[in-house]
């Protein structure tokens, strides 16, 4: 495999690290830092039950992924159509190696493996 191929899914893998929505976290943990801006949503999260943070921080967890996907997405679009390439290491990253980066990103947030 080339070195262009292994910064791809590193660069893929280390989203899938950075995955988890702090607001997410926050939100379960039942407040957000104690700063003044953030009073009224520590005043909110306080009038929630247990079950209500788990679905909000859940619903917040998704849209976090959403826009992670969504702006692989759009890069994977721009390279596709408008020539954008993403480079590291004196490398370029392959567009479209094993499906989009998008899509790549999803599977392995669901934990499947790389293909071959």
């Amino acid at each position: 495999m080339g070195k262009e191929l292994e910064l791809y899914k590193a660069f893929i893998d280390g989203l899938v690290e950075q995955k988890d929505s702090v607001t997410a976290k926050w939100v379960l943990e039942g407040s957000f830092p104690h700063t003044q801006d953030n009073q009224a949503k520590n005043k909110f999260l306080s009038s929630l039950t247990l079950e209500q943070k788990s679905m909000l921080a859940e619903m917040l967890q998704e849209e976090h992924i959403a826009g992670i996907h969504d702006t692989l997405a759009y890069i994977n679009e721009m390279m596709d159509l408008d020539g954008l390439e993403l480079h590291q290491d004196g490398e370029s990253y392959p567009n479209d190696a094993f499906e989009s980066l998008h899509y790549d990103f999803i599977s392995r947030c669901e934990r499947d493996q790389w293909p071959e």
